[in-house]
């Protein structure tokens, strides 16, 4: 006779996937940006470098789920009048409060001590990047500008944190390039969430009303240039290690541009991973890019 409880198995099915939706695994392929470090510093196949940057990697996930699942219990009253956010685990009443707090805290703890056990520097990195995220969801993304500087800072964070990890020096230029290139894509992804919200689309970010379409181009075009001109400066100086580098110009260049054209005229960049997934040319250019740099790097060609 059924009692109209569920089962402990079906609790367990029903809470098994709400738990990896709420730790967002999709977004862990943004820190792979930990690897450029060991990449553009010739230590990518070195064992002990690649090990301790597979292990950076591993505390941004978990330091990244950690601010996912706070940003979830801050926004669960507002989320749950959401048409879309309104079946995220904890809005939904999948999760509770409780078990995501622990959640949350066990993440900080296993983040924050996985990069302790790398090295301080890096354990300051990770805890710098958990403030800036708690910062940002709390108040930062509500401020016009800052949003995306604090999103463009969370990218610095990783590229630097792989560097503090595996103790290279980081290049100025490329952080420079780092920073630029990542308030590009937050630039973009406004622009992109400006145009679906005037057709009526459901996602809906407050801010985007604090921004102007001619404000956004101005910013855009002031991001892409220094984009262009941060890579190159690095790559030139470069070149004493890596004469061929400065040959991946046109590259980036290139997905840059291919980029803000597929925002622009096919309403993509709202989630940046569609133009990735979706767009053949921006694929092969960015294939290509990683083909000629690891061949510049590592083959001396």
């Amino acid at each position: 006779m059924s009692t109209g409880e569920p089962s402990v198995g079906a609790i367990r099915s029903t809470r098994g996937p709400a738990l990896i939706r709420l730790l967002r695994p999709q977004q862990w392929p943004k820190n792979l940006l930990v690897f450029a470090a060991a990449i553009f510093a010739n230590q990518l196949f070195v064992a002990t470098s690649a090990s301790i940057a597979a292990l950076a990697f591993v505390a941004f996930c978990l330091a990244s789920s950690s601010v996912y699942v706070i940003n979830d219990l801050l926004d669960a009253e507002v989320d749950r009048q959401h048409p879309v956010k309104r079946s995220r685990p904890i809005a939904a009443g999948e999760i509770g409060t409780g078990p995501a707090i622990w959640l949350a805290v066990a993440l900080t703890l296993a983040a924050l001590g996985l990069a302790a056990a790398i090295n301080g520097p890096f354990a300051i990195a990770i805890a710098s990047y958990i403030a800036l995220i708690h910062f940002y969801s709390s108040v930062g993304k509500h401020i016009v500008i800052l949003d995306v500087m604090l999103v463009a800072a969370g990218f610095v964070l990783r590229a630097v944190g792989g560097a503090l990890a595996i103790q290279v020096p980081s290049s100025d230029w490329f952080v420079l390039c780092t920073f630029f290139a990542a308030l590009f894509l937050a630039l973009s992804k406004r622009r992109a969430e400006m145009i679906s919200q005037d057709g009526g689309s459901a996602e809906r970010r407050p801010v985007i009303g604090e921004y102007s379409e001619s404000a956004l181009s101005t910013y855009t075009t002031t991001a892409i240039a220094a984009t262009a001109i941060t890579y190159s400066l690095y790559a030139i100086d470069s070149a004493a290690l890596f004469p061929r580098l400065p040959l991946t110009v046109p590259f980036v260049l290139f997905a840059v541009f291919r980029y803000h054209h597929l925002v622009e005229t096919a309403g993509l960049g709202e989630r940046p991973e569609e133009i990735f997934l979706r767009d053949r040319t921006f694929q092969a250019c960015v294939l290509a890019f990683l083909a000629l740099s690891m061949t510049a790097i590592y083959l001396d060609l």
